[in-house]
């Protein structure tokens, strides 16, 4: 856990009694797939460790008042706030080396999942998250098992954009051929994920002229912790 982490107890009790507006504990229970009494310990600061980005990611998809994904995990202590993540020059230093910007990837990685699966919690279709094998390089990132549009399968591959600057391997023809080399389906969609405007339109001005895939391309807020749009790039076509 980063230094500037801190689980405010007393923050987040208010944050989730907002967010859980007029309903009963039992009802908000409910809604959100979170145990009543589990929601009622955080409620009355009897619990030392913050709830894990899962159990908030399905707080702020059932929350009320306009408490947002991004306030529960600025005090559950899991993003740091503006003013710490600003940092001086020295800090920009260390922030960009090599390791470090790994880090980020994979911090931003995990974001993008938790504002992914707190979408899915919302949605009216079946779906599963797919365990696959560890890699540190795999693609795609995320695989889930879904009953959608006559989709099966949906792949998503994440490319992060930290402090204006790109994923390595960004461009839209790079990340076409790796696409390529991956067997799809025709009931396969393969989404690319962005969280810069600027990279969605990029990538949506550059489609494949060739592929066969089911390809999209999103545009995630991080900030607000929620999937602004996506929109399709190509379709899977039989010879």
């Amino acid at each position: 856990m980063h230094s500037e982490e801190q689980f405010h107890k007393e923050e987040f009790a208010n944050l989730l009694d907002r967010a859980k507006g007029d309903r009963s504990i039992n009802n908000f229970a409910n809604e959100t797939g979170v145990s009543a009494a589990h929601i009622s310990r955080f409620l009355r600061q009897m619990i030392a460790s913050p709830p894990t980005p899962e159990t908030i990611s399905k707080f702020a998809a059932k929350a009320h008042n306009e408490v947002t994904y991004q306030d529960l995990m600025v005090a559950a202590g899991h993003l740091a706030r503006k003013d710490e993540s600003d940092g001086n020059k020295e800090n920009t230093v260390e922030r960009d080396s090599p390791m470090n910007l790994r880090m980020q990837i994979e911090e931003l990685e995990k974001k993008f999942r938790q504002v992914i699966l707190a979408d899915l919690y919302e949605s009216p279709y079946k779906w599963s998250v797919e365990k696959t094998e560890e890699k540190r390089y795999r693609f795609p990132d995320m695989t889930l098992n879904i009953d959608h549009d006559g989709y099966n399968r949906w792949y998503l591959d994440f490319r992060p954009n930290i402090h204006g600057r790109r994923h390595p391997s960004f461009h839209p023809y790079h990340l076409y051929g790796r696409i390529v080399m991956f067997e799809l389906l025709e009931t396969d969609k393969l989404t690319i994920v962005v969280n810069e405007e600027k990279d969605f339109d990029m990538i949506m001005k550059r489609p494949p002229l060739s592929l066969r895939a089911n390809l999209y391309v999103m545009l995630i807020d991080l900030e607000w912790g929620k999937i602004i749009k996506e929109e399709i790039l190509c379709k899977y076509t039989k010879d």
